[in-house]
Formats: structure tokens, sequence, C-alpha cells
């Protein structure tokens, strides 16, 4: 009896060291090794993207890296990613979010303080005391662009909403704090809502914007409705949020004219525009309101 007390007591301290170093190798242990291999997300924690053609995925990005979300002959949307550490895994969150029309160009950043650094032309926005938000209308030959950034959006909180003659997108915080399905304390991270508004004179491509050319070439989304990113991630990636070096580049790119002119009149004649996408923890599509009187702005840059 004896011998058998000394058997247990030595197996209860087995456990108990197996279990001292588990904790010991947490997740600060487990994002290093994930920066030692490339920093590549994976699991829940990595953006759940919906593109226009109503189909969601996860994206497994690099940490550190920049991705083309839609880009089309005269807008250009892009994202940074950062290291998310849930509970049981590593993952990605959007940590900024590049956005430019002609030549006027956006970036929404997370700063060192969590909250949103807004950029435009190069040029941060300042929020001064009292102030709640800003907008900014920037004309142009052809097409125009509004920027508008609020403090308290009732359905984003955080915000910034930049319309364009052909997309609308809201771009917004989930502040630091909330936790994971294991409890996990999660960063601070940007999402975004986008509505295509009509289609485009050019072609879209990105991440999320070929989905519109899936719905242009008749293809159903669940033909392949598996959750499953079915692009090659490096094809996406930039060097910056601007750069047009990359294989899904459409910005600056015209596509011939006859072709995608029928194109726009069938996918005009059977879609219901706006059509949806998102990026991050999308709040409800409902709450993403068509601009109203949209259809004044200067639509000959886009569509």
């Amino acid at each position: 009896m004896a011998r058998l007390s000394t058997y247990c007591l030595l197996a209860l301290l087995l456990f108990t060291l197996i279990v001292d170093v588990t904790k010991a190798q947490g997740p600060a242990d487990v994002a290093s090794e994930e920066r030692g291999r490339g920093g590549k997300g994976g699991g829940k924690g990595d953006p759940i993207m919906t593109s226009f053609d109503g189909r969601s995925f996860e994206f497994f990005g690099q940490v550190g890296a920049y991705y083309n979300v839609i880009s089309e002959k005269q807008h250009q949307m892009s994202m940074k990613l950062k290291l998310g550490q849930m509970w049981d895994h590593n993952g990605t969150y959007m940590e900024g979010v590049g956005f430019r029309y002609q030549d006027h160009k956006i970036i929404i950043e997370l700063g060192a303080d969590d909250n949103m650094h807004v950029y435009l032309d190069g040029k941060q926005l300042q929020m001064v005391a009292g102030e709640n938000e800003q907008e900014h209308i920037m004309g142009l030959e052809s097409g125009e662009l509004m920027l508008l950034w609020e403090l308290n959006r009732p359905d984003a909180g955080q915000a910034v909403e930049i319309t364009t003659d052909m997309l609308n997108v809201v771009v917004f915080l989930t502040p630091a704090g909330t936790l994971d399905e294991g409890g996990f304390i999660q960063p601070a991270y940007l999402n975004f809502d986008a509505a295509l508004l009509g289609p485009p004179a050019h072609g879209l491509k990105g991440i999320i914007g070929e989905g519109y050319q899936k719905l242009a070439d008749g293809r159903a989304a669940a033909e392949d409705d598996d959750f499953k990113f079915h692009g090659e991630e490096e094809e996406f990636r930039m060097d910056g949020y601007f750069a047009t070096s990359h294989v899904h580049n459409a910005f600056g790119v015209a596509h011939a004219g006859g072709a995608a002119n029928r194109v726009r009149r069938l996918i005009e004649s059977r879609v219901a525009f706006p059509l949806r996408a998102n990026g991050g923890r999308a709040f409800s599509a409902a709450s993403l309101p068509v601009p109203a009187g949209y259809d004044a702005l200067g639509r000959k840059g886009g569509i």
C-alpha cells in the first residue's frame, strides 16, 4: 500500500510538471515561433472575407504584409495585416487599410494608442477638442471623392466612410479587449464593409474584387463555397498600400472597351446593385446604406 501511494504521488508530481511547462510555452512562445516561420496566420483569427458574389472565406496572410483587396482602373483598396494571438493558435488581423481613387490616397491605420489614425494625401487628419466628425469632399474632373471620419458612428463606433462614383466603403474599429472563444484578450483591429454601387466600366481584381468577375462570368458562388480562398496568397501581396507591381493589379490598367461594355450591359441586366462585400468582423450589411444621392456623383470616373 505504501509503495502504491508513492507511485500515485510521483504520477501527480509528473502531471503538475507537464502542465507548468505547457503554460510556460504559451501564446507568446507560439507567436515567436510563428514569426520565425514568416508569421503566416491560421485558424479563426484570420480575416473573414465576403466577396461581391456573396461567397465567404478565410484569408491566410503574412504578418506585416500588404494585400490587394479591390483594384480597378481608377480605384485601389488594400489592407495590412498584424499578428493576432488566440487561445489555441495564431492568426492575423487588419491593422491598416489603404484606398486610392484617381490621384487621391487615403490611409487608415491603428496607432500605438489603438485608435484610428487617418491620412489624406499624405497629411494626417486631426480632430480638435469637441469635434466628433470630419467630412472632406474632393471634386475631380471626372467623379468625386467623399471622406467622412466619425469618432462615434451609431452602427460602428470609430469609423471612416469613403464614397466614390463606384464604391462605398466603411472602415471601422474593434477596440482592444474583446475575448476569443477561449477567453484570451484580443488586440484592437480594423474591419470593413463595402458596397459596389454599379457595374464598373473596367474589370475588378483583388481578393474580394474578383468575386464580381465571377458574377460577370456567370459562375455561382455555391460552386466552390467551401470557406476557402482559392487564389494564391503571394499573388495578391503588395509592396505597400499603393503598389502596382503585383500580379493582380488593375489600377491604371484599361480593359478593352468593347468587351468591358458588353459585360457591363449583361451584368447590369441581371444583377441587383449595390453588391456587398466585407472583411473582418463585419457589421450587418443592412446597416450599410447606399449613400443618399450617390447618383448625383460624377459617375464618369468608374461606372
